[in-house]
């Protein structure tokens, strides 16, 4: 069978994915998928890498980690009385991932595709030619990290030609941002690339550690390194810190119990704690998007999305502070990690683009652009209740049809009933379905954080996890204060025309499990459109009625919304629950219907 492969050889972890007549997939180059880039000479010279490198020394300093931020360093690195360039080890790493690659399928690939850093120069650029070269792959080609990361959301999600996005690639050792446009059915390259060569997850684990040692009065920085034991205890400690960090991405805090020679001493670190300390990278990593976004003579409201790329961007403050600074949807695939890999095994069975024109092109400036839309995201109103804070909601100034496109009645025609919508519109089914993201709001960030799989929490006001139990998403609103969750479209082609729906006795329908009820009158179900277009209906009474721990189902009349406000023609948030005291609701089955005669009257929601 014909296939390509991409790979990204990272700094902390390398993956690799098969493209073919089958689709495109992972290679779990091992049970967690992608591998440790991590090298260590065996005893007849050979260099293992990965998991072989790291179970079969004991010795964690003859270790070598983070090779790939060397490259281009004429120094060596010296491993087991051995020199070894940063090229050399990379190409071991390569060559190890392609035998394991061709082992699962059979042969070896017909094509190879390898991924870099858009922030490299041309002499980091030259260098990295020579790793494949000397792990024995003559035919390949070279992409940039960004590039692979959107052109494998753009099989997620369809982007439009025009469609502009901005990628924010934070990994294991690099950061770095890229405009990119979809001309033609491939990424185009927008303004100038820019990024923090030393920033990533590493720099993460390191002030992790940093604030470790510094709660046990500094007995790490006193470990002697030239002591056997005490460079196991710091490896062990290094690895620790990783797994905090990650843990701390789902986790309110984390437990440690630190193995120091002198006898174990126990840690506690909290997720606020842990923002503080990556916070200010963090700035840094979102005044590098907006400089890249002006290099290419746009502006924060000219992308549609920015796309999350690279394990570190994970962290839920990264996408926290992208959504306060640039206000529009920040999206993620199933797993960030993977996602430069996928897409660069989808370009490696792509025909090699024609060689451009030898011409300057011109620079690109806003107006330019093809845009699906040229208004800016503009606040719309939570409920009075809930004091002025407001919550941006992305608009756009073409319609998206659900249903048949109805054109305008002429003067002094009769207008026509619509016919009814062939199904439902489906929102959520055991997951947000396209092209509708989930995000929480607060007076934490009434901008609205983006919901990830594994789920999200802000602040102490309201978090939202999968439940699997139920086939939902169980959100619990943690404080007496106001907070929201909502399910809102994403389509570069704008809002949703729910004409069909509203016009044939259509109601919002969605399964709840409650968990705790409200109190008083504190809740609502909203429907929304662009400022200043929304409407809500009371919820109090209805979810307080609900019988504890059971499935229900809800159907509201999309009058209820008509008549409160809401024009069916624009909708961009068909689902919001709003509350301002603590509330703990599982909802499922998410969904617009139409013709729903059982819907509860308007006048019994309160």
């Amino acid at each position: 069978m014909r296939y390509g492969v991409g790979i990204d050889l990272g700094t902390s972890f390398t993956s690799a994915a098969v493209s073919g007549p089958g689709g495109t997939r992972m290679v779990s180059l091992s049970p967690e998928v992608v591998i440790p880039s991590v090298a260590h000479p065996a005893p007849d010279g050979t260099l293992l890498t990965g998991k072989s490198a790291l179970d079969s020394v004991s010795d964690p300093s003859q270790v070598a980690r983070n090779f790939k931020r060397r490259l281009g360093d004429p120094t060596p690195l010296v491993l087991g009385g051995s020199a070894y360039s940063p090229a050399a080890l990379m190409a071991a790493q390569l060559r190890s991932v392609l035998d394991v690659v061709t082992a699962e399928m059979g042969a070896a690939p017909d094509s190879v595709a390898l991924t870099y850093p858009a922030i490299w120069g041309p002499y980091r650029q030259e260098h990295f030619t020579e790793v494949p070269r000397l792990a024995g792959v003559d035919d390949f080609r070279l992409i940039t990290e960004p590039e692979a990361a959107a052109t494998h959301y753009s099989t997620e999600r369809r982007l439009e030609d025009g469609e502009v996005v901005a990628v924010y690639d934070l990994g294991g050792g690099t950061f770095d941002t890229t405009i990119l446009r979809m001309r033609g059915g491939r990424m185009e390259i927008l303004g100038t690339p820019e990024g923090i060569e030393h920033l990533g997850g590493i720099d993460f684990d390191e002030a992790l550690l940093a604030h470790i040692d510094q709660k046990l009065g500094g007995a790490i920085g006193r470990l002697d390194t030239s002591d056997p034991r005490a460079a196991s205890a710091l490896g062990t400690i290094q690895a620790m810190c990783v797994r905090a960090k990650e843990e701390l991405s789902t986790e309110p805090d984390v437990n440690l119990t630190i193995p120091l020679p002198s006898g174990p001493r126990g840690v506690t670190i909290t997720r606020l704690e842990f923002n503080e300390m990556i916070r200010p990278s963090v700035q840094l990593t979102t005044e590098a998007l907006h400089r890249t976004t002006a290099s290419a003579g746009l502006r924060a409201e000219d992308l549609s999305a920015v796309l999350l790329a690279g394990g570190s961007s994970r962290v839920p403050l990264v996408a926290q502070m992208l959504s306060e600074e640039f206000n529009k949807p920040v999206r993620v695939t199933l797993h960030p990690k993977y996602t430069v890999a996928l897409g660069a095994a989808r370009t490696a069975t792509q025909p090699r683009p024609a060689p451009a024109p030898d011409q300057t092109a011109e620079p690109v400036a806003a107006h330019q652009v093809p845009r699906t839309s040229h208004r800016k995201r503009r606040p719309w109103l939570i409920p009075a209740l809930a004091t002025a804070a407001a919550l941006v909601v992305g608009v756009a100034a073409t319609i998206y049809a659900t249903g048949q496109n109805t054109p305008d009645t002429a003067p002094g025609a009769v207008a026509q009933k619509p016919a009814p919508p062939d199904g439902p519109l489906k929102v959520f089914e055991g997951k947000t379905l396209e092209p509708f993201a989930g995000y929480l709001g607060s007076d934490a960030n009434w901008g609205g954080s983006y919901i990830f799989d594994e789920g999200t929490e802000q602040g102490t006001a309201i978090k939202a996890v999968d439940d699997p139990a139920n086939a939902g998403l169980r959100v619990t609103w943690l404080d007496d204060k106001p907070a929201q969750v909502y399910l809102q479209t994403n389509s570069p082609r704008g809002p949703l025309d729910l004409t069909a729906y509203s016009a044939n006795g259509g109601a919002l329908v969605f399964d709840a499990v409650v968990h705790q009820g409200p109190v008083g009158d504190t809740t609502k179900i909203g429907m929304h459109c662009e400022y200043p277009c929304r409407s809500e209906v009371a919820a109090s009474h209805l979810f307080a009625s609900m019988p504890r721990e059971q499935r229900a189902t809800v159907k509201i009349p999309l009058s209820c919304f008509v008549d409160g406000g809401l024009d069916p023609k624009r909708v961009n948030t068909p689902f919001l629950v709003w509350s301002q005291r603590k509330m703990d609701i599982t909802f499922a089955n998410v969904r617009v219907e139409a013709e729903v005669p059982d819907a509860t009257p308007c006048n019994a929601l309160s």
